[in-house]
């Protein structure tokens, strides 16, 4: 008797088969095939009878039809216009369901509770970056590993970067575990890990104004930065912000670069001059 993951593995290649869709692995289209992976994520993801679920590149869905068992509604996003044929096979006749032919990174993301993706490992930064924009109970996805450790990495270590940084100001995150590359169709040339991300509770002054400032990145600082105090409700005047960023003193080259563009050291230094108010 075939394995379960033998069995998913000829299902899924049939199910590309019939739609006539290649698989391209540099565009990192993985098929999770492994059902033991994909009972985890979804377990990993705790959703609720009542939540929706936004599945970011749902592929040819092996994914999608665990996460719709468990979801109040299933909200879909693919880029790729070969896998929507399948997807509308697969899922047809289910309320639950409503699948988007779209770019994740540029198009609106619909509300939701939870945020879950197999991500494109090219797109994995990016993406997470626009998290940063956008509210939800839970992320769960699956990144190379790579990419893990920066996320998770502590201070002034070797791996520790302003991506690192910005991580732990938003969120807590766990890596949950490893993704054997025997899981995908076809396999992956890096290793992957589950991770969760999860709104880290802002306790401070401080920090409630950062994530706004960081939240206004195609603006320059000097101006985001006061926008920031007054949507933390540290400060309620226009004029007070300004002055209050002008006492500061923080360099022409911070305050006239735009927020997305601030380095690491100059992201803690401004951490350390708000710490010090």
């Amino acid at each position: 008797m075939p394995s379960l993951n033998q069995s998913l593995r000829a299902q899924t290649l049939l199910l590309l088969s019939r739609h006539r869709v290649q698989i391209d692995p540099s565009l990192d289209e993985q098929q999770l095939i492994d059902p033991d992976v994909i009972s985890h994520f979804v377990d990993y993801c705790e959703i609720e009878p009542t939540e929706t679920v936004l599945e970011i590149g749902p592929g040819a869905g092996n994914l999608t039809e665990s996460l719709l068992d468990k979801a109040r509604y299933l909200i879909c996003i693919e880029k790729n216009p070969k896998y929507i044929p399948i997807l509308e096979e697969r899922f047809k006749g289910s309320g639950k369901i409503k699948i988007i032919k779209d770019d994740a990174l540029k198009t609106y993301l619909p509300k939701h509770e939870r945020l879950v993706s197999n991500l494109p490992y090219m797109i994995s930064e990016p993406f997470f970056q626009r998290t940063l924009r956008h509210e939800f109970k839970s992320a769960t996805f699956i990144v190379p590993s790579g990419f893990a450790e920066t996320l998770t990495a502590e201070p002034n270590s070797h791996e520790y970067t302003k991506l690192s940084w910005l991580a732990d100001l938003f969120y807590q995150i766990e890596l949950l575990e490893t993704v054997p590359s025997e899981a995908y169709l076809p396999e992956p040339r890096v290793s992957t890990a589950i991770i969760s991300l999860k709104p880290r509770p802002k306790q401070s002054q401080v920090e409630k104004t950062l994530e706004e400032l960081i939240r206004q990145g195609d603006k320059y600082t000097k101006n985001a930065l006061r926008e920031a105090l007054i949507r933390s409700e540290w400060m309620s005047a226009k004029n007070e912000a300004r002055a209050f960023v002008e006492e500061m003193k923080l360099e022409d080259n911070v305050l006239d670069s735009w927020v997305s563009r601030l380095s690491l050291s100059e992201l803690q230094s401004l951490d350390q001059k708000l710490r010090e108010k």
